[in-house]
């Protein structure tokens, strides 16, 4: 029986330092039918001519795809989209390192079950700048399983396997690829869109990949705008999932709370409390023990910067 193809990309922008070892480890899975696409957004730190290098070595398994200019992220990711032929894809970023294995479990996992259309696995994260520290990253407040993207939309950003981890049906990529109107930050929106109402999700076990934390990394480096398009975003699920009203109500809140903490720890007293009295007016504005933790911010902020409540 054949193997179905897999379509791997790789997301590049001015990683000359770790491209040639995350395109080596994207050869090296011992999955046959593997094409790997990588575009890269317009570096000029030599990360292309690697890239290019790479696609001479292996021609037609590495498949490149070099912009002229930086598009962003979002732009970058729909252009690697359009070049996957596979009947699954996986990603990966240009800094992100693959473990061998990968690729042939996800796709053992996937294969089992028509109705399954999106698999994670956990990643080990360590940080460049502190020598041996790391820990292993699985999935957030969302679990390792479930039905629909309920339990996604409810833990908010972060309550899902990371996205080097991912790998999911082509059949099941919304038919405009990653929000264009979301430039940065589209990841946690195209994984709810895929899983959609209903679709099966969960995961392989074991650490199948790496992700490096360094001060390039864009949630480092783009946090503000970040956190604005993560706010725009429940606008959007909003108008399309009118059926996870309850569900984005209570990540909405959440995401709410933890900018208004940021505010608070950056002594922007006057922000944050604006921020958690506009908390207690939301719709549904949560369990008695939610409120609890509000007021006690609201509290702290009068005594640290004075004022009414």
């Amino acid at each position: 029986m054949a193997l179905p193809k897999v379509s791997h990309f790789i997301i590049t922008y001015n990683q000359r330092a770790y491209i040639e070892q995350a395109l080596q480890s994207a050869v090296d899975q011992d999955y046959p039918e593997l094409e790997i696409v990588v575009a890269d957004d317009g570096s000029v730190d030599g990360t292309a001519e690697i890239v290019a290098d790479f696609a001479l070595r292996y021609p037609g398994k590495v498949i490149p795809s070099l912009a002229e200019s930086n598009g962003g992220i979002t732009s970058n990711c729909n252009r690697a989209l359009a070049l996957c032929s596979g009947k699954y894809i996986s990603c990966q970023g240009g800094d992100d390192v693959l473990l061998p294995g990968k690729i042939s479990h996800q796709v053992q996992w996937l294969e089992a079950d028509e109705r399954r259309v999106m698999c994670g696995h956990d990643v080990r994260v360590f940080f460049t700048s502190l020598d041996g520290s790391e820990h292993v990253r699985g999935s957030g407040g969302a679990g390792r399983s479930g039905v629909g993207a309920g339990k996604i939309i409810e833990g908010g950003v972060g309550s899902f396997f990371m996205g080097t981890s991912l790998m999911w049906r082509a059949s099941a990529t919304p038919p405009g690829g990653f929000d264009t109107r979301i430039p940065i930050s589209s990841d946690w929106k195209f994984i709810i869109d895929v899983v959609g109402l209903d679709g099966v999700w969960g995961a392989v076990d074991g650490v199948y990949a790496l992700y490096r934390i360094h001060p390039q990394n864009i949630s480092s480096t783009k946090r503000d705008s970040i956190i604005m398009e993560t706010l725009r975003t429940f606008v959007y699920l909003r108008q399309q999932y009118p059926a996870f009203r309850s569900e984005l109500n209570l990540a909405r809140r959440e995401i709410f709370y933890n900018v208004a903490k940021v505010y608070y720890r950056n002594n922007c007293f006057g922000r944050a409390r604006r921020v958690f009295r506009a908390l207690l007016g939301t719709e549904g504005s949560g369990s008695w023990g939610q409120k609890a933790r509000v007021l006690k911010y609201l509290f702290k902020c009068r005594r640290r910067s004075g004022g009414a409540i």
